[in-house]
C-alpha cells in the first residue's frame, strides 16, 4: 500500500465523515428551525388572541360610553321637556278660570291665621283678597296668584302662592308625569 493509497483512505474517510457531520448538521439546523417556526407560531397566536381580547375589550367599552352618552343626551332632552311642562303649568295657573273661588277657599281653609296675622297676594288677587281679608290686607307680593299668611308676630309664613303649591305638587307627582310622557317598555 502505498503513500497515495494511504492517503486516498484517509480523504475518503475524511469525506464521509464531513458529509455525516454536514447531515447531522442539516438535521440539528431542521429541528431547530421547526422548534422556532413553532415557537414562533406560539408567539403569534398568543398575541393575536391577546389583541383580539384587547380588542373585544375596547369595543365593549366603546359601546358601554356611547350607551351611557346617549342615556345622557335622552335625560336632558326629558328633563328640557319635564322643564317646559313645569314652566307651561305655571303659566296656565296665572289665568285659572276660577281663580276667585281658589283663592276665597285658601283664605277660608287659613282663616284662624290670617285673622291673627297678615294676608299679602298677588296683584291679580289684591281686590279679592282685601274684600275678604279686609284690614288684615298686608299688600302685594310678586306672584302668580295666592296668598301668603303671616303670623300676628311676624315669626311664622304661610306661603300658599300658587307657584309654592305648584311646586309641591310637581315634586311628589314629577315620576308620575315622566311615565305618562315616557312609558316604561
Amino acid at each position: 500500500m502505498g503513500l497515495e493509497t494511504v492517503i486516498e483512505e484517509v480523504l475518503g474517510r475524511g469525506r464521509v465523515e464531513a458529509e455525516e457531520i454536514r447531515k447531522a448538521a442539516g438535521v440539528d439546523r431542521d429541528r431547530l428551525l421547526a422548534e422556532e417556526r413553532l415557537e414562533g407560531e406560539r408567539f403569534m397566536s398568543a398575541r393575536v388572541r391577546d389583541a383580539t381580547i384587547k380588542a373585544e375589550r375596547t369595543r365593549i367599552q366603546d359601546l358601554a360610553r356611547a350607551e351611557l352618552e346617549s342615556k345622557k343626551i335622552i335625560l336632558a332632552a326629558q328633563k328640557e321637556v319635564l322643564d317646559e311642562v313645569y314652566s307651561r303649568s305655571l303659566q296656565a295657573l296665572s289665568s285659572l278660570p276660577d281663580r276667585n273661588e281658589i283663592v276665597r277657599a285658601l283664605l277660608n281653609a287659613n282663616a284662624a291665621d290670617w285673622r291673627a296675622g297678615k294676608v299679602y297676594a298677588s296683584p291679580g288677587d289684591a281686590d279679592n283678597v282685601r274684600a275678604v281679608a279686609g284690614p288684615n290686607f298686608a299688600g302685594t307680593i310678586d306672584s302668580l296668584g295666592g296668598v301668603v299668611i303671616e303670623s300676628g308676630d311676624g315669626t311664622r309664613r304661610n306661603d300658599l302662592r300658587f307657584e309654592a303649591l305648584f311646586s309641591d305638587v310637581w315634586r311628589d307627582s314629577v315620576r308620575e308625569v315622566a311615565e305618562i310622557l315616557w312609558p316604561s317598555k
